[in-house]
């Protein structure tokens, strides 16, 4: 009697993690780290990208997986190292895709204060110029 107890409670072990443990497809995955991520739920974002590209390191939405680590760690976590190792192998794989330049800026622009960037500079001189002008 013990036995069978042992028995039917492993195999009501085992299907149980086969359930918990469902692969999703790739657009499932993609779907929930938006969706997670619009609601400003970092790291389950995080989670749902990285499983993504876990189980389809090759698929449809694998480059858009790989940017938005980068993206999130640079932009909301500021983890800028673990952002740079994210957009840097983005480029290397996917150096023609239309997100390669967007990587590229934000690896050059990343952690710089907003009177950094080179776009702004201009303007926040001009601004100043004008301060001064009127005084």
């Amino acid at each position: 009697m013990f036995r069978k107890s042992v028995v039917l409670s492993l195999v009501i072990l085992s299907l149980l993690a086969m359930a918990c443990s469902k692969k999703l497809s790739e657009e499932q995955y993609y779907e929930k780290a938006k969706e997670a991520y619009s609601k400003h739920q970092i790291n389950q974002a995080l989670n749902f990208y990285k499983k993504l590209l876990a189980e389809y390191p090759n698929g449809h939405r694998a480059p858009e997986s790989l940017f938005m680590l980068g993206f999130i760690n640079a932009n909301d976590l500021k983890k800028y190292d673990e952002a740079r190792k994210y957009y840097t192998e983005f480029i290397k794989k996917y150096p023609k895709h239309e997100l390669a330049d967007d990587a590229q800026y934000e690896l050059k622009t990343m952690g710089k204060d907003l009177s950094q960037l080179p776009f702004l500079k201009d303007t926040t001189n001009t601004q100043k110029q004008s301060a001064s002008a009127k005084k």
